[in-house]
C-alpha cells in the first residue's frame, strides 16, 4: 500500500468530488505535496487530518442537489429564471432546516428572528455552523405585516378577532414570528377566524384576493402587487444556509451569478419592500 494517496482516492475517501480536494488543496486546508506536476497527499497525515480538522467533512450520505426552507418569491423566481436546474421544496423555515441538518438538500432559505440578541437566523443556525462546513449567506431584506382586504377596517393587529384570516403550516417562520407579534399586542390565536392554511407567500395573497380571508401575515410587494391594504409590522432578513462544497458547484454559481444581471435587477423593481443591498454578503461561516 503506497504512502501517497491520488486526488480520486483523497475524494473517494471524503465523499469529494475531486474538485473539491484541489480547491482544499489549493487553499493550503488540505495536506498534501506535488511532484512533478500531481499532487500526492501522505496517507498517515490525511489520517491524521480526517480525525482532528477534517472529521466534520466526512459525512456517511450525500446531499441531494435540493433548495430547502421558506418561500420567498423573488428567490423562488431566480430559481427558475436562473437556469441553475435545482429543484426546490419550500416548505418553510424550521422545516427546511431541520432537513437541511439531515442532509436532504444543499441549501435552505430562512427568516427567523433571533431571541436573545438582535437580527434574524444567527440563533438558529449557529451551533450547527460550529460542526458544518456551511455558510450563511444573506438574500433580501423584506417589509413584513398585515395584507388585508380594502374596506376591511383593519389598521392594526388588535383588529384581527374575529375577522377571517389565513395562517401559515408548522414550521413556517412567518407563523412563529406572527404569535410573536400576537402575544405582545395581548390577542390570543384563538381568537382570529383561521378560515385556511397556506403553504406559500403568494398562496397567503391569493386567499385575500379571492375572498377566501379578511386579512393574513405576509409581505408588502404583495399588497402593492395585488392592491391590498398593509399594515407595516416589521423588517426581516431573509438569508440562504447552503453547504460550503455545493457552494462552488455550478448550480449554485449559476443562481447567485445571475443576482448581478440586468433581468434580475429589472425584477427586483417589481418587488416594492425589498431591499437586497447586502444580497451575498457572508453572515456566518461553518467549520472547515
Amino acid at each position: 500500500m503506497s504512502e501517497f494517496l491520488t486526488t480520486k482516492e483523497v475524494a473517494d475517501l471524503l465523499r469529494l468530488k475531486e474538485r473539491k480536494v484541489y480547491d482544499l488543496a489549493a487553499r493550503g486546508e488540505i495536506p498534501c505535496v506535488k511532484a512533478t506536476g500531481k499532487l500526492l497527499f501522505p496517507r498517515a497525515e490525511i489520517n491524521h487530518w480526517i480525525q482532528h480538522k477534517g472529521g466534520t467533512m466526512v459525512e456517511a450520505k450525500a446531499r441531494p442537489t435540493v433548495i430547502l426552507g421558506s418561500h420567498d418569491p423573488l428567490f423562488e423566481w431566480a430559481i427558475s429564471a436562473s437556469g441553475c436546474g435545482i429543484p426546490a421544496f419550500l416548505n418553510g423555515s424550521i422545516d427546511g432546516f431541520e432537513r437541511y441538518r439531515n442532509r436532504e438538500g444543499i441549501a435552505c432559505g430562512m427568516h427567523v428572528e433571533n431571541t436573545e440578541s438582535p437580527g434574524w437566523n444567527t440563533e438558529l443556525v449557529g451551533d450547527y455552523l460550529d460542526q458544518s462546513p456551511s455558510v450563511l449567506l444573506h438574500w433580501a431584506r423584506r417589509d413584513r405585516g398585515l395584507l388585508v382586504r380594502p374596506g376591511s377596517k383593519i389598521e392594526r393587529i388588535e383588529d384581527l378577532p374575529g375577522k377571517r384570516f389565513v395562517s401559515r403550516q408548522e414550521g413556517a417562520a412567518a407563523q412563529l414570528l406572527f404569535g410573536r407579534h400576537l402575544s405582545e399586542r395581548g390577542v390570543q390565536f384563538s381568537e382570529l377566524n383561521s378560515v385556511r392554511v397556506a403553504r406559500s407567500e403568494t398562496e397567503v395573497a391569493l386567499s385575500i384576493v379571492e375572498g377566501h380571508a379578511d386579512a393574513a401575515f405576509g409581505l408588502r410587494s404583495f399588497a402593492d402587487r395585488y392592491k391590498l391594504g398593509f399594515v407595516p409590522v416589521c423588517v426581516e432578513d431573509f438569508d440562504l444556509l447552503i453547504d460550503r462544497y455545493a457552494y462552488f458547484d455550478s448550480g449554485i454559481q449559476t443562481l447567485l451569478r445571475f443576482t448581478n444581471t440586468e433581468g434580475f435587477r429589472s425584477e427586483i423593481e417589481r418587488y416594492r419592500g425589498y431591499d437586497v443591498t447586502d444580497l451575498g454578503q457572508v453572515r456566518l461561516n461553518g467549520c472547515l
